[in-house]
C-alpha cells in the first residue's frame, strides 16, 4: 500500500485536495458497508492477515517523491478470501498507519479510501478470472495474480500521486517515465511478497509461522534495498558536489582555472564543427595589488567579487567566465568574432571603472584585457591562450583599461 509523506500543512492545503480525499473515503465507506456481512464469515486465518496489516503499518519503506510503501500486503487476503477482506483491514489499519507517519485527517481519509477501493478492485478482478486456487500453482494462478496486482499498483499509485499533486503542487510522480519507474518498483516489491504469503498460508496451519517469517524477511530485504539505494544516491550527490567545488572559485563563485582548461578544448571542438568563431579574453585586474596594500585583503576580496558581478551583469547566458589566477580572469564568448569580443571587453572595463568598494570608497578598479579569436588567431587551446596573453601584454603597453586584439596574424 502506497501513501505519501507529509507535504503542506493541513490548513494550507487547497480545498480541491480536501474534496478529493473525502470522495475517496466515501467510496471506501460504501465498499465497507457491503463487505461487512461477508467479512463476518471469514475463517480464523483472516485474523493472521489482519494482524500482519496492523503491524506492517508501523513500518514504511521510503521510496521517492514523498511516497511510502507499507508492509501490510492486503492483496494476499483478498486473493484468499475475496474482495470483502480489504475494507475492514483498511478501516482498522488506517489509524495505525497515520500515527506511524504522523499524518493528518485528510491523508488518513485518502489512505483508507485509496487502499480500500483499489485493493477491493484487484480482489474482485481476481475472483472473476480465478474462482478457486489449484492444489499446485499453475500459470493461470500466476497470470491472475499479476493482472490483479497490476490493477492495484497502478490505481493505488496514481491516486496517491495525484493527491500529492493537489496537496503540494509536486507533479513529478505524474510524469510518465517517473510514474512507470515507481510503479515497477512497487509492483516488484509488493506483488511477489503477497503471492508468497498466499502459498505459505495454503500449505497449512503449521506453516503459518513461515508466512510471518517470509513477510518479515521480505520486508527487511526491501528496507535494506531502499536504504542501500538512498546511501548510493547520497554518495553520488556528495561526489557531484565535490566535483563542483573542485571546479569553482569559492570567493567569486566563478569557475576556476581547472574548469577553464577542461572547457576550452571542448568549446573549440564544438565551434570547429559548426564553423562559428569563438573568442576568449583574459583580464588582468591591475589595481588589485594596490587595493590589497592600501586597504587590506578584505577590500581586495570585495574587488574580486565586483569583477564577478560585472561579468554576470554584462555577459550572456551562453558566455563562460573563470577566475584563472590571483588577479586574472578569462571569459569564453561562443559564436562571437573579435569585434564583438572587443565590444564586450570595453563594456566590462567601463563597468569596472564605475564600481565602488565599501571597504575602499576612493579606489578605482582598473584592468587590462587581451582578446583572441578562434580560428582567426589560433586553432588549438594553448596557442589561443598565448594569443590572448600577447594581446593582454599589448594592452598594458598601451595603458590601463585598454582591450586589444593581437597586433598581427599568426604565420
Amino acid at each position: 500500500m502506497t501513501t505519501t509523506a507529509p507535504g503542506a500543512a493541513p490548513e494550507a492545503r487547497p480545498r480541491a485536495y480536501r474534496v478529493y480525499t473525502a470522495a475517496w473515503a466515501a467510496a471506501g465507506g460504501v465498499l465497507l458497508v457491503f463487505a461487512l456481512p461477508a467479512a463476518a464469515q471469514f475463517p480464523p486465518g483472516y485474523l493472521l492477515f489482519l494482524g500482519l496489516a496492523l503491524v506492517g503499518n508501523l513500518f514504511f519503506v521510503p521510496l521517492w517523491g514523498g511516497l511510502r510503501l507499507s508492509l501490510q500486503v492486503t492483496l494476499a487476503p483478498v486473493w484468499l478470501f475475496g474482495w470483502q477482506a480489504a475494507p475492514p483491514i483498511f478501516l482498522l489499519s488506517a489509524p495505525v498507519a497515520m500515527r506511524s507517519l504522523r499524518a493528518d485527517r485528510d491523508r488518513a481519509l485518502l489512505y483508507f479510501g485509496n487502499g480500500t477501493v483499489w485493493t477491493s478492485a484487484a480482489g474482485a478482478l481476481f475472483q472473476a478470472v480465478h474462482p478457486s486456487w489449484s492444489p499446485v500453482p499453475t500459470w493461470h494462478d500466476v497470470a491472475s495474480v499479476l493482472g490483479s496486482g497490476l490493477v492495484f499498483v497502478v490505481g493505488n499509485l496514481a491516486t496517491a500521486a495525484y493527491g500529492r499533486a493537489l496537496a503540494t503542487g509536486d507533479r513529478s510522480l505524474l510524469q510518465p517515465g517517473r510514474f512507470l519507474a515507481t510503479a515497477a518498483t512497487v509492483f516488484a516489491c509488493y506483488v511477489p511478497l503477497a503471492y508468497l504469503l498466499v502459498l505459505t498460508f495454503q500449505a497449512g496451519p503449521a506453516l503459518h509461522v513461515l508466512t510471518v517469517g517470509v513477510w518479515l524477511l521480505t520486508g527487511l530485504a526491501m528496507k535494506g534495498m531502499v536504504e542501500t539505494r538512498e546511501a548510493n544516491e547520497r554518495l553520488q550527490r556528495t561526489l557531484r558536489e565535490l566535483e563542483q567545488l573542485s571546479l569553482t572559485d569559492p570567493l567569486t563563485g566563478l569557475s576556476n582555472r581547472r574548469h577553464f582548461m577542461r572547457v576550452l578544448p571542448q568549446e573549440l571542438q564544438r565551434h570547429s564543427r559548426t564553423g562559428q568563431p569563438l573568442s576568449v579574453f583574459v583580464l588582468d585586474l591591475r589595481s588589485l595589488k594596490w587595493v590589497n596594500d592600501r586597504y587590506g585583503h578584505a577590500a581586495g576580496d570585495e574587488a574580486l567579487r565586483k569583477v564577478a558581478e560585472g561579468f554576470r551583469s554584462r555577459l550572456r547566458g551562453s558566455d563562460l567566465a573563470f577566475r584563472i589566477g590571483g588577479d586574472e580572469f578569462a571569459v569564453l564568448l561562443p559564436a562571437t568574432d573579435t569585434a564583438g569580443a572587443l565590444r564586450v571587453a570595453e563594456d566590462l572595463v567601463r563597468i569596472l571603472s564605475c564600481a565602488r568598494l565599501e571597504e575602499a570608497p576612493d579606489a578605482r578598479l582598473e584592468g587590462s584585457i587581451g582578446v583572441a579569436t578562434f580560428p582567426h588567431h589560433a586553432r588549438d587551446p594553448d596557442p589561443l591562450i598565448a594569443a590572448a596573453d600577447a594581446a593582454l601584454y599589448r594592452a598594458r603597453e598601451l595603458g590601463v583599461s585598454v582591450a586589444s586584439a593581437p597586433a598581427a596574424e599568426p604565420a
